[in-house]
């Protein structure tokens, strides 16, 4: 059985559990829904792009073969057209060189990193582990300014067999 598990907020006019029943069943059809209209949607956005891609193809082609072309123009006259600058402005936009710098990288350069310099070098994205924290003693908790706040938060399961079932002997 597919279920699946939500917290709610807000109000509702549920009076008994047949209401609540009905609810689910109407929750579970409406999920079907939009499940289907955003499976609709998908499908006609990817082949938006791939029409797009198609129709832009020859535009992106010939923008390539000029940059190419412009690239080899200022490689082949840069001693004589920068020599002194680096770059020209022109009516529709400017060319030139910029100097930058690209850091090569093997394999075993992550590891290296590691090994040699510990901490340096490396991206690392720190956040706190809440679901780490659940397990922790409130003492340790307290040191670091958190502490478990207990809720007892309402939570609803549909469970899509039963609604698809309702479906297919609607339909």
């Amino acid at each position: 059985m597919t279920k699946t598990r939500k917290r709610i907020t807000g109000t509702a006019q549920i009076k008994s559990l047949e209401d609540a029943n009905a609810a689910l069943a109407e929750i579970g059809r409406l999920t079907l829904q939009i499940e289907a209209i955003d499976g609709k949607a998908t499908e006609k956005i990817g082949k938006i792009k791939e029409d797009a891609a198609i129709k832009g193809k020859e535009a992106r082609e010939r923008i390539q073969d000029i940059e190419t072309a412009l690239s080899l123009y200022a490689d082949y006259n840069k001693a004589e057209l920068f020599q002194d600058r680096k770059s020209i402005p022109l009516t529709y936009g400017q060319i030139g060189f910029r100097m930058s710098t690209k850091v090569s990288i093997k394999r075993t350069t992550l590891e290296l990193l590691k090994k040699l310099f510990p901490g340096k070098g490396l991206r690392v994205k720190e956040e706190v582990d809440k679901e780490q924290l659940k397990d922790w003693p409130d003492e340790d908790l307290a040191q670091v300014d958190a502490a478990k706040v207990p809720q007892d938060t309402f939570f609803y399961e549909v469970n899509r067999d039963e609604v698809n079932k309702d479906l297919l002997k609607a339909g």
